[in-house]
């Protein structure tokens, strides 16, 4: 019998907790206020599991589901959803039809912690540029 302690079979990552899930959820909001435009803001962990949501007054319904999808692409396929196509629409298309929560429509961003992706931000209802702008200062608050 090996003298393997289960420390080798366990390890320790960091992790995004609820309060630095809320943190980039307001700092999104904010610049969505700022800007003008409303948006939908999801933030998922690293299993693409949803920790905190927000909407803008006037922001779109539909765009609810969008923004959810985006967090939990960036966050499974661990880039950036804007670079999941390489911005080739007809790619963008195969992969939503390939797997469920997988886009490649940009304002899905990771949140990285030593090097670890910890979870993800996805955010709609703007133009593709507008939610862009919206997640990296989602991600700009995240140490």
């Amino acid at each position: 019998m090996s003298n393997t302690s289960r420390s080798t079979y366990t390890g320790t990552a960091p992790f995004l907790t609820a309060a630095g899930a809320q943190a980039v959820l307001v700092a999104a909001l904010a610049e969505a206020d700022r800007t003008g435009v409303p948006e939908c803001v999801a933030v998922v962990d690293a299993g693409g599991h949803l920790l905190a949501f927000g909407r803008s007054d006037g922001a779109r319904t539909a765009s609810i589901s969008i923004a959810l999808t985006k967090a939990v692409s960036a966050a499974t396929r661990k880039r950036a959803t804007a670079d999941e196509s390489g911005g080739d629409m007809i790619a963008t298309v195969r992969s939503a039809l390939a797997a469920d929560c997988v886009t490649g429509i940009g304002g899905g961003i990771p949140l990285v912690s030593e090097g670890h992706v910890v979870g993800a931000i996805g955010v709609s209802s703007g133009s593709i540029d507008e939610d862009i702008v919206v997640a990296k200062a989602g991600v700009a608050v995240f140490p």
